[in-house]
């Protein structure tokens, strides 16, 4: 392989779909090259309900992507989110059958293919299956043991399963849009690798990425992933909101929300009002914006105390130091932050992509940091160099889970 290569990256939301095509490497900063985006409304809840729908978003994001970078797309790392999406963490053990003892790349197969033994219901599949920490004789070593010595070789993982049929029709969305699938991320562990600093990980930082249809959940302990979910809320829902309360289109209220939208009564002004247009009417009508912000907070606080409850069937809110991270289109609303950190009582920082070159003027906002982090996912995860180390033997394991993956769910 070429130090530097070509990684193309597919968000596919219940509200747009985002093509990405950049130029990544082990050293240099990731290359925008092209960005494509278009709305899609044949998923609800990161669910697929119109694969003819889905089908053509995608084509038409991947063509304006093409279009700029000037370069051919065949395959993309693909981003996969949902209500069906859940989590664990498991154990594997085995003992070192080598004479001497020497932990060679097989235990490691070995040993993750134990922890990857779990019961799960016959709908549902293994997405991911991530090494967190492996130990050798009871005690906790800092990378993959390939070469120490050893009796017994232990790894805790963190297994990511969703309903067969949902990852099916996701795929078969992009095969029929005339693309190769690369890898299947779910979408807050990839967008973890663009927002989220070491630090962060290290502390214990939990990432909310609020998208149309999902607000996902990725939390860090000591540096690795603990826990992610998905919650079936987002963005769409406070816009729907705000049609209902208003008697207005979609249209128009995505219109208000983001122009006049505040997820805090409390920041409103009282003397402030805004304009809208409802069913059926031309004319204008004015109200204070204090009402508009009384149907976005219902809903904004349904959205925190969502959150708030993963965290705590987690099991592990006292030991988020660094707080929470807020990303995702549905985060720039105004308010939201300070809405989360006062319901769940911990600090709270909004974030965008960084680090990159190229068109990052397209995708430093919130609303790209899934297709950005699939990008970085695969820069970290995959590599553009010859792995002859950790990077190349997680790049076996991840390869291999992919096509374990496809094969189960039926995709070629």
């Amino acid at each position: 392989m070429s130090s530097r290569c070509q990684v193309n990256s597919l968000d596919i939301g219940t509200t747009k779909v985002c093509c990405i095509i950049a130029e990544t490497g082990a050293d240099e900063p990731t290359e925008i090259l092209g960005v494509g985006m278009s709305p899609c409304s044949g998923l609800r809840k990161g669910v697929v309900v119109d694969i003819g729908e889905t089908t053509d978003a995608i084509q038409n994001a991947v063509r304006q992507a093409v279009d700029m970078a000037d370069l051919d797309v065949h395959s993309v790392v693909v981003g996969i989110t949902g209500g069906h999406i859940a989590s664990l963490n498991s154990r594997g053990v085995t003992a070192i059958t080598h004479p001497r003892r020497e932990i060679s790349d097989e235990d490691i197969r070995r040993v993750l293919d134990v922890a990857e033994t779990i019961v799960i219901p016959p709908e549902r599949e293994i997405l991911h299956t991530i090494p967190r920490e492996y130990s050798v004789d009871g005690q906790a070593v800092a990378e993959i043991p390939v070469g120490m010595y050893g009796n017994r070789l232990e790894v805790e993982v963190h297994v990511v399963t969703g309903v067969s049929t949902f990852l099916q029709n996701v795929l078969k969305c992009v095969g029929e849009a005339g693309l190769s699938v690369e890898e299947v991320v779910f979408e807050p562990i990839a967008t973890a690798e663009c927002v989220l600093l070491a630090a962060e990980k290290q502390l214990g930082v939990a990432l909310v990425d609020i998208g149309g249809g999902t607000c996902d959940v990725a939390i860090y302990l000591g540096g690795e992933i603990y826990y992610s979910g998905a919650v079936p809320i987002g963005g769409s829902h406070v816009t729907s909101d705000i049609a209902i309360g208003l008697r207005t289109t979609i249209e128009e209220a995505e219109r208000v929300k983001i122009a006049h939208g505040c997820a805090k009564v409390l920041d409103t002004v009282k003397s402030e009002v805004f304009e809208f247009t409802s069913l059926g009417t031309e004319e204008l009508r004015l109200l204070p914006t204090k009402v508009l912000a009384e149907i976005i907070e219902a809903r904004a606080l349904e959205i925190c105390e969502s959150v708030g409850e993963h965290i705590d069937k987690a099991g592990c809110r006292e030991r988020l130091s660094a707080g929470l991270v807020l990303t995702g289109g549905g985060s720039q609303l105004r308010g939201l932050p300070d809405l989360m950190s006062d319901t769940l009582g911990m600090p709270v920082r909004l974030a965008v992509p960084t680090g990159l070159s190229g068109h990052t003027d397209l995708v430093k906002n919130a609303a790209c940091s899934t297709a950005v982090g699939l990008i970085e996912f695969w820069r970290k995860h995959q590599q553009c160099h010859p792995g002859n180390g950790h990077d190349g033997r997680l790049l076996e394991w991840v390869e291999r889970s992919v096509r374990a993956l496809l094969s189960r769910i039926g995709v070629s």
